[in-house]
């Protein structure tokens, strides 16, 4: 369950800031990246040499969000960005469903 949070902490942060703050400062790119850097302690519940595919390509997938919300000001929407937090998200849904299957097995 806590790594479960690593996931959906730095999700809710990101959301909550595109949603929320129309230009980014300082501040606010000091909380993205801490929320990155959250994302990814999610990667320690996998051994290090068994990460499986689906946490990768979930952490592939919050590489491209993260720096799709450092260009948000200056290149794209924030909806752009609401439909890639979507699609991190889903994959974050099916990493999460992929480890409880494994710990069943």
């Amino acid at each position: 369950m806590n790594s479960i949070l690593f996931y959906l902490i730095p999700l809710f942060v990101y959301a909550v800031v595109n949603n929320i703050v129309d230009n980014l400062y300082w501040p606010h790119f000091l909380v993205l990246l801490l929320s990155f850097i959250v994302f990814q302690l999610a990667r320690l519940r996998y051994p290090k040499d068994r990460i499986p595919s689906t946490a990768k390509i979930a952490q592939g997938a919050f590489y491209v969000l993260t720096v799709a919300f450092i260009f948000r000001d200056q290149f794209l929407e924030p909806l752009f960005i609401n439909i890639f937090l979507g699609i991190t998200a889903g994959l974050v849904i099916m990493d999460i469903m992929q480890g409880k299957k494994q710990a069943q097995d």
